[in-house]
C-alpha cells in the first residue's frame, strides 16, 4: 500500500498535471495573441552582430563574454552559497 502512496499516486498526479498543461497550451497556441507573438518574433532582427574582423576584436569580445558569464553565473552562485552556509550552521 505504501508503494502506491509513495510512487504510483505522485506519478499519476504529475502525468495528469502535464497533460492539463499541454492541453491548455494547445488552446493558447491558437489564439490571436500567439499569432501576434509569432509574427513579432519573425520580424524582429536577431541581436547577433557582425563577426570580429581582427584577432584583437575577437579577444575583446571573448573577454567581455567571459566577464558577463562570470557575473551572471557567479553572483547567483555566491548568494545561494552564502544562504546555504548560513542556514546549515544552525
Amino acid at each position: 500500500m505504501t508503494t502506491i502512496k509513495e510512487y504510483i499516486l505522485p506519478a499519476i498526479v504529475y502525468i495528469l498535471i502535464a497533460a492539463a498543461l499541454i492541453f491548455g497550451m494547445q488552446f493558447l497556441a491558437q489564439t490571436g495573441w500567439a499569432a501576434g507573438a509569432r509574427e513579432t518574433a519573425a520580424t524582429t532582427p536577431s541581436e547577433v552582430g557582425a563577426a570580429p574582423a581582427t584577432f584583437v576584436e575577437f579577444l575583446a569580445a571573448l573577454a567581455t563574454s567571459t566577464v558577463r558569464m562570470t557575473l551572471l553565473i557567479g553572483i547567483p552562485f555566491a548568494v545561494t552559497s552564502t544562504i546555504l552556509k548560513r542556514t546549515q550552521r544552525g
